[in-house]
């Protein structure tokens, strides 16, 4: 079946041409604006998570990760009494630019993290090493921020806030959404930024042995009021609902995904109906000499599933060049659940396409062919 399937595709080269024209086309949308969305969504929680290990205590006014009002460093002695807190590490964020020899100027918010643990980052390190951060000025950037762009090379001098720093390693997609991440100590952060010295952003906390993340954080919003303390997963996801119901992100994304499977249904439904009109004489003759209902399905199903993974191939390597090419501005991961969502879709426009086909044949009488 698989053979004469083909055989009816390979006839009209011109209609095979565009069916699988309207699969790669479609597929291709779909898994690149999917990609885009993820990968922007990525960027707005970074931070938080890749530091899902940790408790995140953060000001009660805090709705996400990006938005950390700043805390008394007297929280951090009040956290150390709290029941199953076994560590406290603080961590300073704060926003600055960085200005280079040909004047040129580029925002990067600045992260500080405590020595030695840098509990926050940096993470995805690629040259350089967290010692390197005691020295006088050390900042640590992505080898894909505009930094890199300037030529900026390991060791270089530049200005951060005015002061003269240097940098001394580099990390890799480690950055937020349009906006560049710098790394440092805590210390050099709130000189940087001039944030006082009894000030943090948040506090990253590991629990005890013996005590679970949700009884520790039970214990601290029970014992310390005017702060908000969050399991780092659920930190994570309250960040990411956050910026998927109020950035618009997904509904626009979301409206493109469902034009591209319109479109590709539309192209794959239409083409191939007209293949099998342009055939009706050899379905019909097929159906004439003893060909069931149930044959002329299975033959033209056939054909969809060579359709799907014909096209499905095409459109993953041409996704997997998107990915590279773009790899230095958007960090897009083809996860398994987006290949087998893509596989799904393939199959689904293939199929449902090949139905208005089917229902034309299945309904033709057989003496029809006689009569034209």
């Amino acid at each position: 079946m698989l053979k004469e399937a083909f055989k009816f595709m390979w006839y009209d080269k011109a209609k095979m041409f565009g069916i699988l024209f309207g699969i790669i086309l479609s597929v291709f949308l779909i898994g690149q604006q999917l990609g885009i969305c993820f990968a922007l969504l990525g960027g707005t929680i970074s931070l938080a998570e890749n530091n899902k290990q940790y408790i995140w205590v953060v000001s009660d006014k805090s709705q996400q990760v990006s938005d950390l009002p700043l805390l008394d460093m007297r929280i951090s002695r009040e956290l150390m009494s709290i029941a199953g807190v076994k560590r406290v590490n603080t961590m300073v964020v704060a926003a600055g630019s960085a200005k280079f020899k040909d004047g040129t100027k580029t925002p990067i918010t600045l992260i500080g993290t405590q020595s030695p643990r840098h509990a926050g980052g940096p993470w995805n390190f690629v040259k350089g090493n967290l010692e390197d951060l005691q020295q006088e000025g050390a900042l640590i950037t992505d080898e894909y921020d505009p930094i890199s762009s300037k030529k900026i090379k390991i060791g270089d001098h530049f200005e951060f806030n005015g002061a003269r720093v240097f940098l001394s390693g580099n990390t890799r997609s480690a950055k937020g959404l349009g906006v560049a991440y710098g790394f440092t100590t805590v210390e050099r952060a709130r000189k940087l930024c001039r944030i006082s010295t009894n000030q943090a952003s948040a506090f990253l906390v590991e629990a005890e042995p013996g005590f679970t993340h949700q009884q520790v954080v039970n214990n601290i919003n029970k014992e310390i009021l005017g702060v908000k303390a969050r399991d780092g997963e659920a930190f994570t996801q309250e960040s990411l609902k956050y910026f998927a119901l109020n950035s618009g992100i997904v509904a626009s994304f979301g409206l493109l995904v469902v034009f591209a499977i319109i479109t590709g249904f539309a192209i794959v439904g239409l083409t191939m109906f007209s293949a099998v009109n342009d055939r009706l004489k050899d379905y019909g003759t097929l159906k004439a000499i003893g060909g069931t209902n149930g044959i002329i399905r299975q033959l033209i199903l056939w054909q969809a599933v060579i359709y799907s993974t014909v096209g499905f191939v095409i459109a993953y390597v041409l996704l997997r060049g998107f990915v590279n090419v773009t790899k230095t501005s958007l960090n897009i991961k083809i996860t398994p659940y987006l290949i087998l969502f893509l596989i799904g879709v393939t199959l689904f426009i293939a199929v449902l396409g090949s139905l208005f086909a089917m229902r034309k044949i299945t309904k033709m009488e057989p003496a029809q062919v006689f009569r034209t």
